[in-house]
């Protein structure tokens, strides 16, 4: 199969730091497999995340450089067309899907899955299951291990076993419809059982929670019309699965004296930060960013000083294959369902469209999905 593959491939990428207007769709060589372990992925569909928009637009450029073009997509779903001798994992043909984000390797490896042609690191990919399209899996594949990772730890945080699940608890989670908060809200309700959960959207939104995830969200508040405290009641939540900017808001809702908060989107530990990093860090950055950490992590005592809340953020580590293959079998079980918004990649003024949306966090509907066959 390797010979019928072309020599170029249309690709969404940027040519310099910039913003969604600033993407192009290029014609740009298909890459080849240069390291053990390593796979070509004809790609049928990428997603974009949030983080794919923040890293073009250079937040990191300062201890994280770049190198351009930069192909967008660190999520995806094709079919392998070529793998590096030592692969046994998976064979020529097998359909595919994964997130390419390890601790220890952060954003070492983009593979650019908005392209025709992508590499991927083996280790990281999981066979599709068959009742869902390459669109549907690319948009469950990269939120169910983090909220999976952030579940556990709230466990661990609240000394509760391994095995626990969320009965008779209450969630907050914000955002129900986004990328991540679609897919979280179906693994606390449908495979962790909590009693109530509680979330937020737009007003426009409002209307579309029931369509999406129909009984999955015990209480919806209108974020816009509504103040979220005086909506859910101060003390009165067991678990804050925050996924969206704006921890310390959520500071009130919890029970002061058995309550816990676990975070995608907030300000990493000094440790946290190591794991994600590896060794080498962020180079001489390091430190001051540990240092950043700290006094972040000090407001955030001050904060919550008098109760006995516990708060930790979680960074989704694929690598950790036993987590990513217990989220491919809630997939193929059924208990998640895709909300998600699908745009073609010839359609460049509806993808640079989308992609804003993404980029300001406003406006979109579930994962955003490239089509690319």
């Amino acid at each position: 199969m390797a010979n019928t593959i072309p020599a170029t491939m249309r690709s969404l990428a940027i040519r310099k730091y910039g913003k969604p207007a600033d993407y192009e769709l290029m014609q740009l060589p298909v890459p080849t497999i240069e390291k053990p372990g390593q796979v070509l992925i004809r790609v049928h569909a990428a997603g974009i995340l949030s983080g794919d928009t923040q890293f073009a637009a250079g937040m990191a450029r300062l201890f994280m450089p770049l190198e351009f073009p930069l192909k967008l997509g660190i999520v995806g779903a094709g079919i392998v067309v070529d793998k590096a001798s030592d692969v046994t994992s998976l064979s020529i043909g097998d359909p595919v899907y994964g997130i390419i984000f390890e601790h220890g390797k952060p954003y070492l490896e983009r593979p650019g899955f908005a392209s025709d042609y992508a590499i991927a690191p083996a280790h990281l990919l999981l066979v599709k299951p068959e009742n869902v399209s390459f669109e549907e899996v690319t948009a469950l594949a990269g939120a169910p291990i983090p909220t999976y990772q952030c579940i556990k730890r709230y466990f661990e945080l609240t000394n509760q076993p391994a095995d626990s699940n969320l009965e008779g608890k209450t969630v907050f989670m914000p955002g129900a419809l986004s990328a991540c908060g679609s897919v979280g809200a179906q693994i606390i309700k449908n495979v962790f059982k909590a009693k109530t959960l509680i979330s937020t959207v737009s007003t426009a939104k409002m209307p579309l929670v029931e369509q999406y995830l129909p009984g999955v969200v015990d209480k919806i508040i209108d974020y816009q019309t509504e103040n979220v405290v005086d909506a859910v009641g101060r003390g009165t939540v067991d678990f804050v699965y925050n996924t969206q900017w704006g921890l310390v808001g959520t500071f009130p809702l919890v029970k002061p004296d058995t309550g816990a908060i676990v975070s995608i989107a907030s300000f990493p530990s000094a440790a946290t930060i190591r794991k994600m990093f590896g060794p080498s860090g962020l180079g001489w950055w390091t430190p001051l960013v540990v240092l950043l950490s700290g006094l972040v992590y000090t407001w955030y005592d001050w904060k919550l000083r008098g109760t006995n809340i516990r708060q930790d953020f979680v960074s989704g580590n694929a690598g950790i294959r036993e987590d990513a293959e217990m989220t491919r079998e809630w997939i193929a079980e059924g208990k998640l369902r895709a909300v998600m918004t699908v745009v073609n990649i010839d359609d460049m003024e509806e993808v640079k469209r989308a992609c804003e949306k993404v980029a300001s966090g406003k406006g979109g509907l579930g994962n955003l999905i490239i089509k690319l066959v």
